[in-house]
């Protein structure tokens, strides 16, 4: 699944590292010269490159000296600017487009002396600022010499961590499972974007609303219809006029989505193909790892979490005394609730993978409906109680967990893509309603830390006595199904084990990819005859694999071994022999590949022999990864199967069965 092309940059970037190094010192050098900083996305580019060092194709050491000079000669030049033309450096050009910022960085200066130099370089926009405000304000080179180098030294780490860390699990998941990496930078990407498209619509509706509003109340004054209709709606001395006039053209364009999603999603061609080639992806992105991970996630869409939490929430308004409050929100939840049965009583919203048939109705999903209208209401309720510069926080909560819910759902084959965006925005309509009738009415404020921890507490509580009750059960029922097809054995044996697949995963990056073995044999048998031999069964691994990679000296027995994955479903078998001499181990792992060999309609497995070594990265974590096995190690796995019927064809490619 990767490009050509980003198959030659990494290998054009391992063959010249020293190129990844000048890039880093002219990223920091640039992010770090006075205001020119701000136009630069250096985070962005020092966490790329941070990946690449968590991927082994750049070493970090020559990484980190890069970054810490860099950042100490763009920082240099902006004492140098301020030093040489002091309070004069404000009326040349970008400096005098930027009043406001620059005062900042002079106030935060006044504040913190030498401090500022150092938390200016850990905060973003005062990073290019603050060195030039030193300048000016007269400090002396050796003190800002004194303080900066440290700051630099220790700041190029602390920026290259994260791509690292991020780096260095996709290299584990490529190994394991190569679908999981995709699945990773999916979802990584995707709410990114969302907390990074939140923030740059809500700043400017924030801003600019007065002056839209405006216009609008002149034009509305000047319609003889529209004006009697939206002139309550826009009266200038109303005191939450700017909240409950967002939430009145938010109402419009969501009504207006979902007029359009209603109308084209069941008989349009093209949102149904959209629809299909989502669901195609999903299921092919299935893995064993990610999983548990996405059926728990889908908890949050189970109805007694979003209920249970707007109970207690309304348990307390209630208590509070902020009546107003609690009939909105209880208004609010009970229409949620209603729509919620509607839809599910009408129409047909979740799609189980084994159901996903070209007729299907996309519907509106119910399960979207509710959760989006009792997390994105508390979210109204919520940011009306907190101070402008913060209000938009609660909307970005909301919007990460519903797209991290819809995500979750879609993997599973529990949504169609138009169904789920239906049935998000019914939601935000719904609470688009309510939440004018709340912003218009509600006077009394009240405490948002209390209802936040009151709201979240009793979500986080439902959610996971959910995943704990349903998880298992869900992971079952929405496993993906194996697609089955017969050949003769004698068939299989004679010539088409040439058509079988050839390659676990298609990732060119995994040394694990090849099969090495096809085994008409139980996996039980298999099993026995090697444990003859000294082989072991290897136990599921959990969670707490990822302590145990974090030891500073992993072995044999400390470390581990992780499953694999093919088509989504992970080792029929996987069975290990200890190396002592070398310090690595033989691995025996089978997978169901879907055929079954007639006339007793046995199952042929696709298997990998493999010697595993150890790889620990950068000091931080370890893992086994896969290696071509000796030829004397493939001959001791052959011996310990001797009973077997066996050939070799294309010089490594092993196949077994029981003799005739």
């Amino acid at each position: 699944m990767e490009s050509d092309w980003t198959q030659e940059l990494l290998a054009w970037l391992n063959a010249h590292p020293g190129w990844g190094v000048a890039m880093v010192f002219l990223v920091a050098f640039f992010e770090s010269l006075a205001l020119i900083g701000l136009l630069l996305p250096g985070i962005v580019i020092l966490f790329g490159v941070g990946t690449l060092i968590g991927l082994g194709l750049l070493d970090l050491i020559p990484i980190w000296i890069a970054a810490s000079c860099g950042a100490l000669l763009g920082d240099s030049m902006s004492y140098l600017l301020g030093h040489r033309f002091g309070g004069h450096l404000m009326d040349f050009w970008p400096f005098s487009r930027y009043p406001g910022l620059m005062e900042r960085g002079t106030r935060f200066f006044r504040s913190h002396g030498a401090k500022s130099l150092v938390a200016g370089r850990f905060i973003g926009p005062l990073r290019p600022i603050i060195p030039a405000v030193a300048g000016m304000m007269g400090m002396k080179p050796s003190r800002f010499l004194s303080v900066d180098i440290p700051a630099c030294i220790s700041w190029a780490p602390l920026f290259l961590l994260p791509g690292v860390l991020f780096g260095a699990s996709l290299e584990v998941a490529s190994e394991y499972t190569g679908r999981l990496t995709v699945i990773l930078v999916i979802l990584v990407v995707v709410l990114w974007l969302t907390w990074w498209l939140m923030r740059l619509v809500y700043e400017p509706l924030a801003s600019r609303s007065a002056h839209w509003l405006r216009h609008a109340i002149r034009w509305s004054r000047r319609h003889p219809v529209l004006g009697r209709v939206a002139g309550p709606l826009l009266d200038p001395s109303h005191p939450d006029v700017l909240s409950v006039s967002m939430l009145g053209i938010l109402l419009v364009v969501l009504f207006w989505g979902l007029l359009m999603l209603l109308l084209l999603s069941p008989f349009s061609e093209q949102p149904q193909a959209m629809d299909q080639a989502v669901q195609n992806l999903a299921l092919s992105l299935r893995n064993h790892l990610a999983d548990p991970v996405m059926v728990a996630i889908a908890q949050l869409s189970r109805w007694p979490v979003p209920i249970f939490s707007a109970v207690a929430l309304l348990l307390w308004l209630y208590g509070a005394r902020r009546y107003s409050a609690a009939i909105h929100w209880f208004i609010a939840i009970v229409g949620g609730a209603l729509i919620h049965l509607l839809l599910s009583w009408s129409l047909r919203t979740t799609p189980q993978v084994i159901e996903l048939t070209d007729q299907a109705i996309k519907g509106p999903s119910a399960a979207m409906n509710l959760i989006t209208v009792v997390l994105s209401f508390f979210a109204v309720m919520e940011a009306g109680e907190l101070r402008r510069r913060y209000r938009q926080w609660p909307y970005i909560a909301a919007a990460l967990m519903l797209i991290l819910l819809t995500l979750s759902r879609i993997y599973l084959g529990m949504e169609w893509l138009s169904g789920a965006l239906m049935g998000i925005v019914f939601g935000l309509a719904w609470t688009t309603v309510v939440g004018i009738a709340y912003r218009q009415r509600a006077k009394r404020r009240f405490s948002g830390g209390i209802a936040s921890l009151i709201f979240y507490g009793a979500f986080l509580v439902l959610f996971a006595w959910q995943v704990q009750e349903h998880s298992s059960t869900d992971l079952n029922l929405l496993q993906t199904a194996i697609a089955e097809r017969e050949i003769g054995e004698e068939h299989w044996w004679n010539s088409e084990w040439q058509n079988l697949p050839k390659e676990r995963t298609s990732l060119a990056s995994v040394a694990s990819r090849r099969f090495n073995a096809q085994i008409g044999v139980n996996p039980d048998e298999i099993a026995r005859l090697l444990a003859q031999a000294g082989w072991q069964r290897v136990p599921e691994s959990d969670w707490r694999w990822i302590l145990q990679a974090l030891n500073p000296e992993p072995d044999q027995a400390s470390l581990p071994l992780l499953g694999r994955a093919y088509q989504g479903r992970s080792e029929e078998l996987l069975m290990r022999k200890n190396l002592q001499a070398k310090g690595s181990m033989l691995t025996v792992r089978m997978w169901d590949s879907g055929v079954r060999l007639l006339p007793e309609r046995k199952a042929l497995y696709l298997g990998q022999l493999s010697e595993e070594q150890l790889v620990q990265r950068l000091g931080l974590f370890s893992y086994w990864r896969s290696v071509a096995g000796s030829d004397s190690d493939m001959r001791s796995v052959r011996e310990a199967l001797g009973e077997l019927d066996q050939k070799i064809e294309q010089g490594n490619l092993l196949l077994l069965r029981e003799k005739p």
